[in-house]
């Protein structure tokens, strides 16, 4: 099919919010404050942020390591909003679409490969994690003192995967209907539980209240506090591969940031991380499903943690839409019906239902280094539609597979955003080590994130002006004359 810039308009009517082709601004799905805010909570508040909060109060001051995590998470999530939506949400497209402008049309495919690592890697986590908190709840109920009945994790995992299923095979309409529920009850419950670990010590008292400082990573106060917002930044980075694909949803650009920002980042994240945080103090454990019950007593604590448990299927079944789309890449599957694709997304987790230990134990290990991965694609896209392009994109290039696209660059690869990703590794890591907590010398006034990132920004735009000067690579210059041009377009 033959198309130039203006005749992607044509396409847009095609499309529906299941598939990849570009969402008009009559068909989003989020046209108004409350339900956007409900979407993003959903992302920021799962229950493993109750886990996040321990970790926070393992740093060895509570009060240092909440105020770090907020500072951290607020001042990165607003930079990787931009960064991973700004396309998006103009032109409507996938992620994965919007990032060849930067990455090439080939090199996109690396931007797939995290999406989809990193979205069903977590969400089968937060399935394992569910399985083994219901386990949890049934062996403190019924057998005190004995260990977790597999065959309950088992049922409880596949039971989650058969909802997402059931309830996300009805369209991505399902996600905004599900999470007006599911995060207005995370929210209440983490109100609740709020109130059960202060209702005998006070928070003041549970605000000041620090773990055995023999368990403690330091006993530095500015160390603390750089721990605490390394945290929160690296736990902002990770938004990287889901905002895109709410951002093409979003009708109104003043909704972009703040409903986002708010739902995954204050509201979301950073209360729902804070409580868990002062219960890990107030109760000595890090596992939701048994301090909730020794706070709330077995009868309300099991009603606690079911409703939290369910409450998950708002943030799977978010996950889970946003790899069902970014996967049509491929093209076997932008073939397929949308059940099928996501029947399929979900079929490995048949396997972790039985595997739940060993899933938590290495895959949660392994995304531990998503800070890593997206703080070099982050700094690439906000500075390559910034501050190179100003905002200039030609949409129907975004879906020329040829040499023809104006995002060709060498072999449909942008091999300076290759060198300038890798670079955005190694800084990261040399400072800080997300497994061991290992850092470099600065990190302690720098951190990891926010000096790798400004690295990236720095050497990916020095780099390519320098491509831009010397040749027509990229179609930054004479844009006229590429948006004229007659391209073939393809899914």
């Amino acid at each position: 099919m033959s198309t130039s810039g203006e005749d992607v308009g044509g396409l847009i009517s095609r499309e529906t919010l299941a598939g990849r082709l570009p969402v008009a601004g009559s068909g989003r799905l989020y046209t108004s404050f409350g339900p956007l805010l409900n979407a993003a909570i959903a992302l920021g508040a799962a229950s493993y942020s109750y886990l996040f909060g321990a970790s926070l109060a393992y740093i060895g001051n509570t009060a240092i390591g909440i105020i770090g995590y907020m500072i951290g998470l607020m001042m990165t999530l607003g930079p990787m909003y931009l960064a991973s939506g700004m396309i998006s949400f103009r032109h409507g497209v996938d992620p994965v679409d919007a990032a060849k402008s930067a990455l090439g049309t080939r090199g996109s495919a690396l931007l797939l490969f995290m999406i989809l690592i990193t979205t069903l890697g977590w969400g089968f986590v937060l399935v394992a994690m569910t399985g083994q908190a219901a386990g949890r709840l049934y062996q403190v109920l019924f057998h005190p003192g004995g260990s977790i009945d597999p065959q309950v994790v088992t049922v409880v995992a596949v039971a989650m995967l058969v909802l997402v299923w059931l309830l996300l095979r009805k369209g991505p309409a399902m996600v905004a209907m599900l999470t007006r529920y599911t995060s207005p009850a995370v929210l209440i419950i983490a109100a609740v539980l709020l109130y059960l670990i202060t209702r005998d010590t006070s928070f003041s008292a549970l605000w000041h209240t620090n773990v055995d400082v023999k368990l403690a990573y330091t006993t530095d106060p500015l160390l603390q506090l750089a721990y605490g917002v390394e945290f929160g930044a690296s736990n902002a980075l990770t938004i990287v591969p889901f905002f895109g694909g709410m951002a093409r949803l979003i009708h109104k650009r003043k909704h972009l940031v703040t409903p986002c920002l708010l739902g995954a980042g204050l509201v979301g994240a950073g209360f729902t991380t804070a409580v868990g945080a002062l219960a890990a103090v107030a109760t000595g454990s890090t596992e939701p499903a048994e301090w909730v019950v020794k706070t709330a007593g077995n009868g309300l604590g099991a009603v606690i943690v079911c409703v939290l448990l369910l409450a998950n299927l708002g943030t799977l079944v978010s996950f889970f839409y946003l790899a069902g789309v970014s996967v049509q890449q491929i093209r076997v599957f932008a073939r397929m019906r949308w059940d099928m694709i996501i029947g399929i997304l979900l079929l490995p987790g048949l396997v972790v239902a039985f595997q739940t230990d060993w899933l938590i134990a290495h895959v949660m290990n392994w995304l531990a280094y998503n800070g890593a991965m997206f703080v070099g694609i982050a700094g690439i896209l906000l500075t390559d539609y910034l501050l190179l392009r100003r905002q200039q994109v030609l949409p129907a290039h975004l879906f020329v597979k040829t040499r023809d696209s104006a995002y060709w660059y060498w072999g449909g690869v942008n091999w300076v955003a290759m060198g300038v990703i890798v670079l955005g590794v190694c800084s990261y890591l040399s400072l800080f080590n997300p497994m061991t907590l290992a850092v470099g010398p600065s990190f302690r006034y720098l951190g990891a994130a926010m000096p790798s990132f400004a690295l990236c920004i720095v050497a990916y735009y020095a780099a390519m002006r320098l491509v831009i000067a010397s040749s027509e690579k990229g179609g930054y210059r004479n844009l006229a004359q590429w948006k004229a041009k007659k391209v073939t377009v393809g899914l």
